[in-house]
C-alpha cells in the first residue's frame, strides 16, 4: 500500500477520518463483555475434523478511511488466503442501519464463521445471538457483546493506556498539567479511560486542566477545533495524553494553532506510517505511543475465525498484547513507514499467537 504523508502543516488543513477504534455514533451504555480473558489457550497441534480448504469468512465491519483499516483488512484477508479460505466482504462504513442489514444478509449466506470488527453493541448483539443460534460461530473485535459463545477479541487497552501512562511518568518526573483528548461510549476507549482516572488518582502530581475530543468521521480535524478553544483557556498545559491516534493528530493541529509545539509533549494511542511521519518530523512535540501492529491484529482475528470455524471450542475474551513506541527510537533506527518499524520492534509480530502448523501465516503487511 502508499501512504500520502502529510506534515504537521498540511494536516491541519485535512479532513482526516476516523481510525483505530472507530466505529459509529456509541451508545453511552456500551462497556465490554464480562468474561475472563484467557492468557494460555493455544490451537490443537493437528488440524481439527471440520477445517477444511474453501472456508466461508463473512466478514460484516464499520471500516473508515485510514491506515488502520486498510491494514487491519490487509493482514485479515492475506491470512485466511493463505488458509485457503474465501472473504465476503459486509462493509456498513458508519451507517448503523446498514450494518444491521448486512449482518442479516451474511447469516443468510450460511458461511463457516461470521467475524464482527467494529459497531454498536446495541444494534449488533441481536445478531449475534441470532447467527449463534443459527449455529454459526462469530468472532467479535472491539465491539461490546453479551453473548459469551462469541470470541470477543481486542488489542490489550489496558496494557495500551498502562504503557503509555507509565512513559508520561518516565520522561515527566515532578509531574505536569495534563490536557486529556477522549470519547466515551466506545468499548475499547472506556478501558483506557479507567485506566488514566486510576493514573491520575495515584499520581496527585499529574493535574488535568483541560479534556477535549470529537468523535466522528472528521474526527482529527473536528478534534482539532476543540482543542484550540480548550488549549486557549489552558495555555499552562505541559502535557497531552490522547486515547488514540485520530484524537493526537487532532491535538497536534490544536497545539500548532495555539502556538505551543515547542512547550508541550504530546502522548498517543495507536501507529500508522502517518503517524510515523508526524512523530519523527522535526520539532514534533508527539513523543511516543503505545499499539499494536494493525496488520497483524487483522492476522490474528483471521486465525481465530479459522479455528472457531473448523469447530475448535475457543475461549469467550482474548486480547492482543501490544508495545510501547518512542519517538527516540523511531529516529534512532531510522523508521519511516510500518514495515521499517516491524524490523526495528519484532515484538509487534506475534505469529504464534493462535498460530498452529495447520493454519498457514503470512507476514504482516
Amino acid at each position: 500500500m502508499k501512504f500520502k504523508v502529510l506534515p504537521i502543516a498540511a494536516i491541519a488543513a485535512s479532513v482526516l477520518f476516523i481510525t483505530g477504534c472507530a466505529q459509529a455514533t456509541p451508545a453511552a451504555n456500551e462497556a465490554p463483555v464480562a468474561a475472563v480473558v484467557t492468557t494460555d489457550f493455544v490451537l490443537p497441534e493437528t488440524a481439527p475434523a471440520g477445517f477444511k480448504e474453501g472456508l466461508t469468512v463473512a466478514l460484516v465491519r464499520q471500516s473508515g478511511v485510514g491506515d488502520y483499516f486498510e491494514q487491519w483488512g490487509s493482514g485479515f484477508n492475506a491470512q485466511i488466503a493463505a488458509a485457503g479460505g474465501v472473504v465476503q466482504l459486509f462493509d456498513a462504513r458508519g451507517d448503523n442501519a446498514e450494518q444491521v442489514t448486512q449482518f442479516n444478509e451474511a447469516i443468510n449466506s450460511k458461511p463457516d464463521v461470521i467475524v464482527v470488527d467494529h459497531g454498536l453493541a446495541d444494534s449488533l448483539n441481536p445478531k449475534i445471538d441470532e447467527a449463534i443460534a443459527a449455529g454459526i460461530p462469530v468472532v467479535v473485535y472491539d465491539v461490546a457483546i453479551s453473548n459469551q459463545k462469541a470470541l470477543y477479541m481486542s488489542q490489550d487497552d489496558e496494557s495500551l493506556a498502562g504503557k503509555i501512562l507509565d512513559q508520561i511518568k518516565v520522561e515527566n518526573p515532578k509531574g505536569g498539567n495534563l490536557a486529556y483528548v477522549n470519547v466515551s461510549g466506545i468499548a475499547p476507549l472506556d478501558t483506557r479511560d479507567g485506566v488514566y482516572n486510576s493514573f491520575l488518582t495515584d499520581n496527585p502530581s499529574f493535574v488535568e486542566v483541560a479534556r477535549f475530543g470529537k468523535y466522528s468521521e472528521s474526527a482529527a480535524a473536528d478534534t482539532a477545533t476543540e482543542g484550540a478553544a480548550a488549549l486557549t483557556s489552558a495555555p499552562e498545559t505541559t502535557i497531552v495524553f490522547a486515547a488514540y491516534d485520530e484524537l493526537a493528530k487532532g491535538a497536534l493541529i490544536a497545539l500548532r494553532q495555539n502556538g505551543m509545539l515547542a512547550n508541550v509533549s504530546l502522548y498517543g494511542v495507536d501507529i500508522s506510517t502517518a503517524d510515523i511521519a508526524l512523530m519523527t518530523e522535526a520539532g514534533s512535540p508527539w513523543k511516543a505511543t503505545a499499539a499494536t501492529d494493525p496488520s497483524n491484529v487483522g492476522a490474528v482475528v483471521a486465525r481465530a475465525a479459522i479455528a472457531a470455524a473448523s469447530g475448535v471450542d475457543m475461549p469467550s475474551k482474548m486480547v492482543i498484547p501490544a508495545a510501547l513506541i518512542t519517538q527516540k527510537l523511531l529516529r534512532d533506527q531510522n523508521v519511516t513507514n510500518m514495515d521499517e518499524l516491524r524490523v526495528a520492534l519484532p515484538q509487534l509480530s506475534t505469529p504464534d499467537f493462535l498460530g498452529a502448523s495447520w493454519i498457514a501465516t503470512v507476514p504482516a503487511s
